[in-house]
């Protein structure tokens, strides 16, 4: 909780930066996102992936990047990747286990385009994706527990939150980017939230 509690302050900081730098007024947003646009997201997510009772030497928040694609003026297709570990000793005289989390996904997206709003992209879409889960002992234990590899679906939402409204100029290549997401199968499943730079590649 202190992690997420942090994660949304330092979100509102940026956010407050972003704003002060740049009125809401003096956006463009149609020349942000458009047909043949590509953008790089570096993400943080809000809650980590432990799924274990008694973790430690955690990661204090798992990391990704995305990849967007506009096929349309509202429509992105790209893809997500997601990585996460932690340690547990299980409650057994078995040696430490080592867990990593590897989250590739394809992704779609549908950005709204909502004039009167200058200053965001507001867009919701979907992840299609796996979650691979790799365990290793440093005693070379077989690993007893229940979770594993497996598909999951995630519905999103979003904003990117541009700051200048000239995207030939450097700022202007640059969003910040906070979305919400609901997994709604596996082990892995539930509510967390992101935040992220985003840079127009093209």
């Amino acid at each position: 909780m202190r992690k997420t509690a942090a994660l949304y302050r330092s979100i509102s900081i940026l956010v407050f930066f972003v704003f002060a730098l740049n009125p809401l007024s003096a956006f463009s947003q149609s020349r942000m996102f458009s047909k043949g646009s590509m953008f790089m997201t570096g993400q943080i997510e809000s809650e980590s992936y432990v799924a274990t009772a008694t973790p430690f030497d955690s990661m204090p928040f798992p990391v990704g990047f995305s990849y967007e694609f506009l096929i349309t003026d509202n429509i992105g297709i790209g893809s997500t990747f997601i990585y996460d570990k932690w340690c547990d000793y299980l409650g057994i005289f078995g040696g430490k286990f080592s867990f990593h989390i590897f989250k590739p996904s394809l992704d779609i997206s549908y950005h709204f385009r909502i004039g009167k709003l200058k200053g965001f992209d507001f867009f919701s879409g979907a992840n299609l994706g796996y979650t691979f889960l790799s365990v290793s002992n440093e005693l070379g234990n077989d690993y007893p527990g229940d979770l594993k590899s497996e598909s999951y679906f995630a519905p999103f939402l979003g904003t990117h939150i541009y700051f200048s409204d000239d995207p030939s100029g450097f700022l202007g290549r640059f969003s910040v980017t906070l979305r919400a997401y609901w997994s709604v199968t596996g082990n892995y499943s539930g509510i967390k939230g992101a935040v992220g730079l985003t840079y127009k590649i093209k």
